[in-house]
């Protein structure tokens, strides 16, 4: 009992010393105390001001060249025939890379593709015809056929002259006609003299019967003589009209002629001009569909092995061009509708590659270059990013770039510090309640 009774006295004594320092605190804890409260609540408003929350839009981004690697697909199903350059070599704009397998031979199609291309429109009749009537062209062999079949009917026209006998023999007529001509006029001359001469004697003998030197019997003869005559100046006359006539009918079908002629060498020419134009349009539709050539200076990369015989599928790609000039390199990003309004000119973009972990070699920079008025097909809108600092990171690490680059991008809309925030919080709940 003594035992419990000490306790219970020790627990009332220490029960009074508490309360004594509850009742009166001491000056110095509450005047440090508030102190330490304003200190932390000053500091958090000033790191509210300083710390910034800014806004992201997300979206992915692909990193190329302002002139982008040349993706090349097989356009039809069929087997490589020949492959003419080997993966990371150069090649020049034009040049052939591979070929793939079709009905003609591929070396027959590429001469006679020279061999137009050395050929003028004006002087198709020098095609080597004979020459190239043995070459295997398949797809190709019916425009080639028409085109060869053009060209030999424009030489056969240009042989056999078929407008020229006819030409020269109206040439001749009026040759001859301009001749006989001649002589009429001189017969026409001596006619009309000898006119002159019988109407004169007539005069005289009308005078002298009068006078009754003569009888009316010889007036009546010398009339007779004057209308003999008037008719063979008449019939000279006529004949002189007659020929020069021949001459302008036979001057027409001179020029006739030569209409017909010009005309059926240039229907010939034009053929021959169009068939040229059909066969080049089908050797290019071959290289289309069966010969890789290389658009742009620049570097092979092969996206897959690919070894002569083997069979690529409509569609598959096969390889990329990387272009020679790859100095300026930009971003590209896809963007849906939403909060599309909020991305502005010169905005910071953070980008994260999907090659480089953001964690180790750090973030890429860029801004906002442009943005597309109006979406694609599938409703987003088109964003290009240019890259100042190019592929250097926020670790001040250049990272190394081939062809494309993909990763994820965030675009900084607002870059609001907290308080800015917490104050716009509070000015959107007391506008909803005064609306209330």
């Amino acid at each position: 009992m003594e035992t419990n009774r000490n306790t219970l006295d020790n627990i009332h004594l220490r029960s009074e010393q508490v309360n004594d320092v509850l009742e009166n605190p001491p000056h110095w804890l509450i005047r440090w105390g508030s102190t330490v409260i304003c200190l932390l609540i000053v500091l958090f408003f000033t790191l509210a001001c300083i710390i910034k929350y800014p806004e992201f839009i997300q979206g992915s981004i692909v990193i190329s060249s302002q002139n982008p690697p040349e993706k090349i697909e097989a356009t039809v199903n069929s087997r490589i025939e020949k492959i003419f350059v080997a993966d990371q070599k150069t090649v020049k704009k034009g040049e052939p890379i591979l070929v793939l397998q079709s009905n003609a031979n591929h070396e027959d199609i590429l001469r006679l593709k020279q061999l137009l291309d050395s050929v003028k429109s004006n002087s198709l009749a020098q095609f080597p015809v004979a020459f190239t009537s043995t070459f295997r062209l398949g797809e190709v062999q019916e425009d080639y056929t028409a085109f060869a079949k053009a060209v030999q009917d424009e030489l056969l026209f240009a042989k056999l002259k078929p407008y020229d006998t006819e030409g020269l023999t109206a040439g001749k007529n009026i040759n001859d006609y301009e001749n006989r001509i001649a002589n009429m006029k001189q017969q026409y001359t001596i006619e009309e003299a000898k006119m002159e001469l019988t109407e004169k004697n007539y005069q005289r003998s009308e005078q002298l019967q009068q006078q009754g030197v003569i009888l009316a019997l010889d007036l009546e003869n010398e009339k007779i003589r004057l209308l003999e005559q008037r008719k063979n100046f008449k019939n000279t006359q006529l004949s002189l009209a007659q020929l020069e006539e021949s001459v302008l009918n036979f001057r027409k079908i001179q020029a006739g002629v030569q209409i017909n002629k010009t005309k059926d060498e240039s229907n010939y020419a034009s053929g021959s001009i169009l068939m040229l134009e059909r066969l080049r349009k089908s050797i290019i539709q071959w290289e289309r569909s069966f010969l890789i050539r290389a658009s742009i200076d620049g570097k092979v990369s092969y996206s897959q092995f690919l070894g002569e015989n083997q069979f690529v599928k409509a569609g598959s790609n096969l390889l990329s061009i990387l272009p020679a000039n790859r100095d300026i390199i930009i971003g590209q990003m896809l963007i849906a509708a939403q909060n599309q309004g909020k991305i502005q000119k010169d905005q910071r973009v953070l980008i994260k590659l999907d090659n480089y972990k953001y964690q180790e070699f750090g973030i890429v920079t860029g801004r906002i270059q442009s943005l597309s008025l109006t979406p694609d097909k599938d409703g987003k809108y088109y964003v290009e990013v240019a890259l100042p600092n190019g592929l250097k990171t926020s670790y001040d690490k250049q990272l190394s770039f081939d062809q494309e680059l993909t990763g994820n991008a965030d675009i900084v809309t607002e870059e609001l510090t907290l308080a800015q925030r917490i104050l716009d919080q509070l000015r959107s709940v007391l506008k909803y309640q005064n609306n209330d």
